[in-house]
């Protein structure tokens, strides 16, 4: 045992150099620590300036490394918690060989990769650290060197094989099993109980793998067909989706498109049209549970799981063409809504828009050749705020037409053909027809040939007062009025027509207790009885970002919600299907009971027993060697002698960008001429837009002055962009074009500085450079805003540099753990929670849950008096049964708000419901939330919100005159 030792070492002048004029010191502590010892060594500078400059006596970027003689180092000793989580259980045994041998103290810790027995044999203090991530890929790569991919035109019955392709992924997966379940009996006592459990876990996912390759055997029954033709419907959208968009001009009056429809044959010759392993085991184990509403695992959540960029919108894309056609197969007059797939970002939804009209457009190009697929057409819809597009179609018709003759805002968010990649919106207009060979031509309904409009507008038209989705390009299927896009955009569009899937925002289910209207996205008709069969899936993307006061809303709404999904039509209750989707999570289980309340939760694919492999995700490998491959490359930058970060942004930035000036050719520059800039606020973002028009510029000239390098020239920024909130509906899917711009083509973007608006939803793979100021809130931030850059690993595995604020003391101790943090990323992952019956959320809108169960099951016209009891009570029986299960302990305070609603209800003997967004009056029920009102007002209506978000209430100044009365009496 060693005692408690400190020393402290003077260099010998015989054997250094480089040291005149400074006093450096190198101190050792040692102390016991559990069966080790802890050794603490620093590098001490007590050189006094004297007369000279201080950068004299200063030493920058150093660094030392200590190599234990006769010895090695072993990791830090992890604490162990008795009954500690499953989650945190499993990440500590995938991650087992992710150990941290030294921390930093005003640098960071590096260490030697340990051997097997887990030693490492140095340690050093780093002052620029680095980590290189390894690629995650769902590319599966078998031993004889085939790849592990389902042919879509095979199960689509197109083409022989695709039920033996099946049993092939199985068959691979049931061996796999086989030898985690070999390696988990030999483990160590504290990883076994953990490593079976997930061996368990994984036999699970076989056996509901199994059971839907069952059910699709049979090519005629109903679950069958869908299969294929599901499979048929997402070979189309995958041959056509990758299109470039085909330009669209006015040329002398008349619409010209170029180019020609999307090359399917050479698409698939590109290898598009297949399932990766995890995407068709996914569709396969949810097929049962979507299929049979009386399946046990009906009640539970399909969770997927999966990095970023592995192709989780695929997989639930499949699962929601696959019910949709089921339904259509079982009764083709049942034409409601069949999906509800929720998002929580304006980026994303908008996004996801795009791709899923692909699917729809594929669907309906089905329904027209197919027997038995009903006479209504598949559609798809998107229900998000007013802001982004309109609500009424006389508002619609108006904005088409001042779009047509002033520009401006675009809300009609189609901004390309989902089905022929054709330009649609505000195009060019050019006099001559110079260049119109080769495309496709058409003249704008009722316009003559010949009349230009001052802001020519395509695939927009205005018909029967609705404005419909016409492709510019005549030859595309769906160029004619009889047969538009089956996509609709505006809320009247969307209530009277009922999409087949609605693509919306959480925060847009806050309206249903202010439009009865919706109702019709239930199935329920004006009557408050069910018309038309309610959605069957309920698909909410990024479940990690349901959480905090966000997901403490939206799980108060959840239980109306999927109430009003709940189809009782054959006697028993078959409550909806539901899909989550995410790339970081922890202890999904508490989050998907307070929003859900549903007991059980099916995480695909499974955790193996390593990071390294789940067999469905592994880390990408050389073939021939075993090596890992590249991966993102993550950079700490911590200068506390710089001052500020305004500073160290400066330095930074120049550095990177100046380099990806000096790169030799044009196809290296490219992947990092574009800087992406991530910042925690719009604050810190404003601050540094000043930087890049100033500082930053004359950094460049800087740099390049005192080089001695071959440069090729001073970078000049010629285009600064940003992606935040700021940005308008119709400007972002602009931005994301400016971004996809190569350096090659001369209008690359040199920085875009963004904000969380990227966290989600930003594909685009030449991106490879991103800068992060200052550590993000959460590491689930972290983790989705670096994965934006990189995106084609195999190519270009992408570089993040992370600038740390010397001056915060949480980004000090990100930047000294740097590897460990790094290296256990995914672990690092904080829980998440949502309180949806807890006390600020109950104030805030038990009520509007209440109400909006009133208005969307009663009769459409029903008034708010007289008091509505029966109706009431029913809401009150849902509400109480849902916090017993998610929250017993707030059942009596539930119980009481509601006691407290219903006496205030009746008091007031309200005239009228209220309108969001409207002025407040009195005989009104409710008001919207955060708008001033009167206190008369305010002390007879409800603040009821029309959104999950927060808003804060608005206040008035009032001058008062109390200075005058008190100053005469004195």
């Amino acid at each position: 045992m060693v005692p408690k030792l400190h020393r402290e070492l003077t260099p010998i002048g015989a054997e250094s150099t480089g040291l005149e004029g400074l006093d450096l010191r190198l101190t050792v502590n040692l102390r016991c620590h559990g069966t080790g010892t802890l050794t603490t060594v620093a590098v001490v500078n007590r050189s006094a300036p004297g007369p000279k400059a201080v950068d004299a006596a200063c030493l920058f970027q150093s660094g030392m490394t200590a190599t234990p003689e006769n010895s090695w180092i072993v990791p830090y000793p992890e604490r162990t918690e008795a009954g500690a989580h499953p989650d945190d259980e499993s990440f500590r045994l995938i991650y087992r060989d992710a150990q941290t041998y030294a921390v930093g103290h005003g640098c960071s810790g590096d260490w030697g990769d340990p051997d097997g027995d887990g030693r490492s044999r140095w340690a050093k203090a780093d002052p620029l650290p680095e980590y290189e991530a390894p690629s995650i890929t769902p590319d599966i790569v078998l031993e004889d060197g085939t790849a592990l991919t389902v042919s879509m035109a095979q199960l689509a019955g197109t083409e022989p094989g695709g039920i033996t392709q099946l049993e092939k992924v199985l068959t691979e997966y049931a061996r796999w099993i086989e030898a985690r379940k070999l390696q988990a009996a030999e483990m160590e006592e504290q990883f076994r109980p953990t490593a079976e459990r997930h061996v368990a876990e994984c036999a699970r996912a076989l056996e509901r793998m199994r059971e839907g390759l069952e059910l699709v055997r049979e090519p005629h029954s109903h679950v069958g067909r869908a299969f294929r033709l599901a499979n048929a419907a997402m070979l189309k959208q995958q041959l056509r989706s990758g299109a470039e968009l085909r330009t669209t001009q006015v040329l002398d009056g008349r619409i010209h498109v170029a180019g020609g429809p999307p090359d399917e044959e050479a698409a698939a010759r590109a290898g598009r049209g297949n399932w990766r392993a995890f995407q068709i085991a996914f569709l396969l184990s949810a097929i049962p549970s979507t299929a049979d509403p009386s399946h046990p695992d009906r009640r539970s959540v399909d969770l997927i799981f999966f990095p970023t960029g592995g192709g989780k919108t695929e997989a639930y894309l499949g699962l929601s063409a696959f019910a949709m056609l089921l339904r259509r197969l079982r009764e083709p007059s049942d034409a409601g809504v069949t999906i509800l797939m929720r998002y929580t970002l304006r980026l994303l939804t908008a996004q996801q828009f795009l791709r899923a009209a692909g699917l729809i457009c594929a669907l309906e190009y089905l329904r027209e050749r197919e027997e038995g697929l009903g006479s209504e057409r598949f559609s798809i819809g998107i229900w998000v705020g007013g802001d982004s597009t309109p609500n009424k179609n006389a508002e619609a018709v108006a904005k088409l037409k001042k779009l047509s003759s002033e520009g401006g805002d675009n809300p009609f968010l189609l901004l390309r053909c989902p089905w022929c990649a054709a330009q649609m919106g505000p195009v060019k207009s050019i006099d001559t027809p110079g260049h119109a060979s080769g495309g496709r031509v058409r003249t704008p309904r009722g316009r003559p040939k010949g009349k230009q409009k001052t802001n020519p507008v395509a695939g927009y038209e205005e018909y029967g007062g609705r404005v419909l989705f016409l492709c510019p390009d005549t030859s595309c299927d769906f160029a004619r009025t009889r047969c538009p896009l089956p996509v609709y955009v505006v809320d009247d569009d969307v209530y009277d027509r009922r999409p087949s899937l609605i693509i919306g925002t959480v925060d847009k289910f806050a309206l249903l207790a202010w439009n009865p209207r919706a109702r019709a996205l239930f199935g329920l008709g004006d009557s408050g009885e069910r018309d038309w069969s309610p959605p069957d899936l309920v698909i909410q993307d990024e479940l990690h970002l349901i959480a905090g006061p966000l997901g403490s809303m939206t799980g108060l709404y959840e239980g109306l919600i999927e109430e009003l999904c709940t189809d009782r039509s054959n006697g028993a209750a078959a409550p909806p299907k539901i899909v989550a989707s995410t790339a970081t999570i922890r202890r999904h289980e508490e989050q998907v009971r307070a929003l859900y309340a549903r007991e059980t939760v099916h995480l695909f694919p499974p955790h193996g027993i390593d990071a390294a492999d789940s067999f469905f995700a592994v880390y990408a490998r050389d073939r021939a060697t075993g090596t890992l491959l590249p991966g993102r490359r993550y950079v700490g930058v911590h200068a506390p002698a710089l001052g500020s970060m305004q500073t160290t942004q400066v330095r930074s930035f120049a550095a990177l960008l100046q380099a990806a000036k000096d790169a030799p050719e044009d196809a290296q520059q490219d992947p990092w001429w574009t800087l992406m800039a991530f910042f925690n606020s719009l604050r810190e973002l404003g601050n540094s837009l000043s930087l890049m028009q100033s500082d930053i510029p004359d950094y460049l000239k800087t740099i390049n002055n005192r080089s001695s390098a071959d440069r090729t020239g001073v970078r000049y920024l010629n285009r600064v962009e940003e992606m935040t909130s700021r940005l308008r509906q119709d400007q972002i899917p602009e931005a994301m074009e400016k971004l996809a711009q190569k350096a090659q083509d001369g209008k690359a973007i040199d920085v875009c500085l963004a904000s969380s608006l990227i966290e989600v939803g930003i594909d685009i793979d030449r991106l490879s450079l991103m800068a992060v100021v200052g550590q993000p809130k959460s590491t689930s931030q972290y983790i989705q805003v670096t994965g934006r850059v990189g995106r084609k690993w195999d190519k270009r595995p992408g570089l993040v540099v992370t600038l740390y604020g010397a001056a915060k003391p949480r980004d000090r101790s990100h930047f000294e753990r740097f590897r460990s943090y790094h290296q256990r990323l995914y672990a690092q992952v904080e829980p998440t929670s949502a309180t949806p019956f807890a006390p600020p959320a109950l104030d805030r809108a038990l009520h509007a849950v209440a109400v909006a169960y009133i208005r969307q099951t009663a009769e459409k016209d029903l008034p708010p008096f007289p008091f509505p009891a029966a109706r009431f009570d029913e809401a009150e029986k849902l509400l109480r049964a849902r916090v017993a299960f998610c929250d017993p302990g707030e059942d009596g305070r539930v119980a009481s708000v509601l006691a407290k609603l219903r006496k205030e209800w009746v008091h007031w003997q309200p005239t009228d419901w209220g309108t969001a967004g409207g002025t407040a009056e009195l005989g009104q029920l409710m008001r919207t939330a955060g708008h001033y009102v009167d206190d008369a007002v305010g002390e007879s209506t409800w603040p009821t919100p029309t959104s999950m978000r927060g808003a804060d209430a608005e206040c008035r100044a009032e001058i008062t005159q109390q200075y005058k009365l008190e100053g005469a009496r004195q």
